[in-house]
């Protein structure tokens, strides 16, 4: 009987030191896939981001048909430091909004200016560059325009579904027009041959890319009509994934990373306006 019992106390304890184990294992189990969705990422262990990759140097694609650019460079940098791998999606800027909504990307790093519009749709992030805008013309200016007072009455090309557009079709009056483009590249294009606009309205660093890289026949006038606070937007109440981005970009202003990636595509801070 003594044996008997001893057996039966060896194959209890042994019996609560397995499920002991078993416990553990499962906690840190639970633990480290907590860990790895907290983001509330698309897909686990990555950051997918969209961009148009026509709004060069921004973002676009180089001659292996890789994209590249500030954003792409900013966007590699925050997923880095949030512990996710980064992964890039060229989609068209019409409907990249929609996009964002519909979940089929975790955030929209590809210069989107932050209105009180899209904020009722999605969540920013902090400023990560200030956007000026800008007035081009054609180098030969026939049409005499040194500022915005002189757009009134005239064709004016933007972006479409970009903050320019609203602001232009105020700036020509109702005896002007406003067309849109998919690109900044193919609008700023357009006044190669004066007639078709008169003007372009797009951001500086676009159109000063443009200039020195495409050869394109235009220059900027007066200054800056207005400056616009480009954020990363995310799905609306993603809360986490939201204040981990912002962590990271003022970890990379702090240890001069972001001031880095900035020069290194337009030799200026993109969160300055003085320089």
């Amino acid at each position: 009987m003594k044996k008997l019992s001893m057996g039966i106390g060896l194959l209890l304890f042994l019996s609560m030191f397995l499920f002991g184990c078993s416990s553990m294992i499962d906690t840190t189990s639970k633990s480290d896939s907590e860990h790895s969705n907290k983001y509330k990422t698309i897909t686990e262990g990555k950051l997918t981001f969209a961009l148009s990759g026509m709004a060069k140097p921004y973002n676009y694609t180089d001659q292996n048909n890789t994209l590249i650019g500030f954003d792409v460079d900013i966007a590699n940098e925050v997923a880095k430091r949030l512990g996710l791998q980064p992964v890039p999606v060229q989609t068209t800027w019409g409907s990249i909004l929609q996009g964002l909504k519909a979940g089929k990307y975790d955030a929209i790093i590809g210069g989107m200016s932050i209105t009180e519009e899209r904020a009722k749709q999605v969540d920013f992030s902090q400023p990560y560059f200030l956007s000026q805008a800008v007035i081009f013309v054609n180098e030969n200016n026939s049409s005499g325009i040194k500022g915005k007072e002189d757009l009134q009455g005239k064709v004016v090309g933007v972006v479409t579904a970009s903050t320019y557009k609203d602001f232009a079709q105020e700036l020509v009056g109702p005896n002007g027009k406003v067309r849109e483009y998919e690109t900044d590249i193919f609008a700023l294009q357009e006044l190669k041959n004066e007639g078709r606009v008169d003007a372009v309205i797009t951001d500086l660093g676009v159109g000063q890319h443009a200039i020195q890289e495409s050869n394109i026949p235009v220059k900027a006038v007066g200054q800056p009509v207005y400056v616009d606070k480009c954020g990363i937007p995310v799905q609306k109440g993603n809360k986490e994934l939201v204040e981990a981005i912002n962590k990271a970009l003022e970890e990379m202003r702090a240890d001069g990373t972001y001031l880095e990636i900035s020069k290194k595509w337009f030799n200026k801070d993109m969160l300055a306006t003085s320089n």
